[in-house]
């Protein structure tokens, strides 16, 4: 094992590189949150769903199931709103593939009935 003495002091070397993001739209990442009442939308969550951030926000990171680069949809259909084991798990974990198709049917019937409330009555 190397010493951090031994370690090159010139600093790191810098690549140039071109990035396109994916444009995501706030609409749906709120949507997102509003439907989850604050809670991660993983039925087998075994984090601390009621834990709050300094400023009493949920500890929440909306995510896509599918994720845009792979052909996801910005849309509330497919995107849950996770806590962060539970964001970690869906995008790294051993199970991630059977939480993924979990999750599509959690968000897919929250949005219907969500929608569902909102529609006018007739």
């Amino acid at each position: 094992m190397r010493s951090v003495e031994a370690v090159d002091e010139s600093g790191p070397s810098r690549t140039e590189q071109t990035v396109q993001r994916l444009k995501r739209r706030p609409a749906a990442r709120e949507a997102v949150l509003v439907r989850s009442g604050g809670h991660c939308e993983n039925p087998g969550c075994a984090g601390q769903p009621s834990d709050l951030t300094d400023s009493g926000q949920p500890i929440l990171e909306v995510d896509h199931i599918v994720e845009l680069a792979a052909g996801g949809r910005d849309h509330p259909e497919q995107m849950v709103a996770l806590c962060p084991n539970c964001h970690a798990v869906k995008t790294r974990g051993r199970s991630r593939e059977s939480l993924r198709s979990v999750l599509l049917d959690v968000a897919a019937r929250r949005h219907k009935d969500l929608t569902r409330e909102d529609a006018p009555q007739a």
